[in-house]
């Protein structure tokens, strides 16, 4: 049987990604697994914001204010989904998302990724593809991929 020590929770802390919160939480509680929660800040759309914003801050004092904010966000997040039984750890990283949980997962010696699907148009998964489908591919431990409800 497969045991299950670590599992790696991946949050973009919208509403979709909260229904991979409770299939991570049940198998957790089964295996007794500590949970890992993870929120990358996606390198590209905050070096948007940085490039727009730098007029009267410089670049690293706003990554810093969106880490803060971010961290704080996953927390509160992470507040509404708590399972008495389980350890759950905050993580908040910078960078490619799909790179980034493929990183933790194998810095933190990851026995399963659990992650919402988005579901996004024919057309933007066409283009871009989805991080889904990027860290089920590069991926070193199973993934559990959560569909929304909107995905049917």
């Amino acid at each position: 049987m497969m045991q299950i020590n670590t599992i790696l929770l991946t949050t973009d802390l919208s509403e979709v990604s909260r229904r991979a919160f409770e299939p991570a939480m049940t198998i957790a509680e089964k295996f007794g697994a500590k949970v890992i929660v993870a929120h990358i800040e996606d390198d590209h759309y905050l070096s948007m914001v940085s490039d727009h914003v730098a007029v009267s801050l410089d670049a690293e004092r706003v990554w810093e204010m969106q880490h803060e904010l971010s961290r704080t966000r996953l927390g509160e997040f992470m507040d509404t989904h708590a399972a008495e039984n389980v350890e759950m750890v905050r993580e908040v990283s910078r960078g490619i998302p799909h790179l980034e949980i493929v990183r933790l997962a194998e810095e933190r010696h990851a026995d399963l990724i659990v992650m919402a699907t988005h579901g996004r148009g024919f057309i933007s998964h066409a283009f871009m593809g989805s991080t889904t489908e990027r860290v089920i591919r590069a991926a070193p431990c199973p993934v559990l991929a959560v569909r929304s409800s909107a995905d049917g």
